[in-house]
């Protein structure tokens, strides 16, 4: 699984210019996804690793079930990020009836990346 790193940056601007200095990067799974805590039960009651799917959650959308995106290569979100519009778009509907309306739904999200899961391991969040 990829880590998502978490930067702060900060711009210091001089008479000679700016300069630019990053401070140490940490995975963004040790920076809060404890607030995904609420969502312990949910993973549980559909068989997915708590720990692993809280990080993925935190990764995707800081636990917001209400996540949602739509660009070039992206349409869907929710708490774990599902794709729709991606090479898993027609499967989802058939795997679990997940669609634009209710992917932010995080009962449906859940148990679709469930079925991910059991189907394909963690390769949909890689």
């Amino acid at each position: 699984m990829k880590k998502l790193l978490v930067a702060t940056t900060i711009v210091l601007t001089t008479v000679t210019g700016t300069t630019d200095v990053t401070t140490a990067q940490a995975p963004a799974s040790r920076v809060n996804s404890s607030q995904c805590n609420k969502y312990v039960n949910l993973f549980r009651a559909n068989h997915l690793p708590v720990e692993t799917f809280k990080r993925i959650a935190w990764r995707e959308s800081r636990c917001n079930p209400k996540s949602f995106v739509i660009d070039n290569d992206d349409a869907g979100g929710g708490l774990l990020g599902i794709n729709l519009k991606g090479r898993l778009a027609a499967t989802w509907k058939r795997w679990c009836g997940a669609t634009l309306s209710n992917i932010t739904n995080a009962s449906v999200n859940v148990r679709c990346a469930a079925v991910a899961y059991r189907k394909m391991g963690l390769r949909p969040w890689r």
